[in-house]
């Protein structure tokens, strides 16, 4: 049997789950719960990861993750004389390491405010990036987490959100990627530096 787990997202004055999980996003206290049939930590990690999964996957893999973009759209054509708020867009990406994929996102990215919609259309601005170029944290709310009856792999449906953007994120992870070893160096790879190395590109 496939076990979900559900937390709706909070809104203002509702009373629940906070919106703002761990580190910069957090107050005094954090409580991540998820039901004990989650027993690997580190799926545990990765299921509450508020947008950082990318930089997560790194340090657990110790190598780079890079984003492949399958596809990026809007659902309705626009043009930067004229759009209509809210401005949807389809996106699909794979998350990947030393050519492994890790993890694969679908979602559906809501372009909330004039502001959102004009860096995307006019400004050229890449829906994968929007968040970090206003300056932005977002809310997270874990919807879903699922656990696989057949093998290891697991999903989850989250959201995103602050005042101009909004994003419902599906991911899944597959089978063995808790592994390690799950996308390990080829031998004949280059040799592993023991300096610490953390470096970003925008998607």
């Amino acid at each position: 049997m496939v076990v979900q787990y559900t937390a709706h997202s909070t809104r203002k004055g509702a009373k629940g789950e906070p919106d703002h999980f761990g580190d910069v996003m957090s107050q005094r206290e954090t409580s991540c719960m998820l039901p004990a049939v989650f027993k690997n930590p580190v799926q545990r990690i990765m299921l509450m990861a508020n947008g950082n999964l990318q930089r997560v996957l790194s340090a657990y893999y110790n190598l780079p993750v890079s984003v492949e973009v399958v596809y990026s759209e809007p659902e309705t054509p626009m043009s930067a004389k004229s759009s209509r708020l809210p401005l949807r867009y389809r996106r699909r990406i794979n998350l990947v390491c030393n050519r492994a994929v890790v993890c694969t996102a679908q979602s559906t990215v809501e372009l909330l405010t004039q502001k959102a919609a004009d860096l995307v259309v006019r400004e050229g601005v890449g829906i994968g990036q929007l968040f970090r170029y206003m300056n932005v944290l977002p809310m997270f709310a874990l919807l879903e987490a699922h656990l696989s009856d057949t093998d290891a792999s697991f999903s989850r449906l989250y959201e995103l959100r602050s005042q101009d953007v909004a994003c419902l994120i599906s991911e899944e992870f597959p089978d063995g990627m808790l592994d390690p070893g799950f996308c390990a160096r080829p031998r004949g790879g280059a040799q592993a530096t023991q300096d610490i190395t953390c470096t970003e590109r925008r998607q």
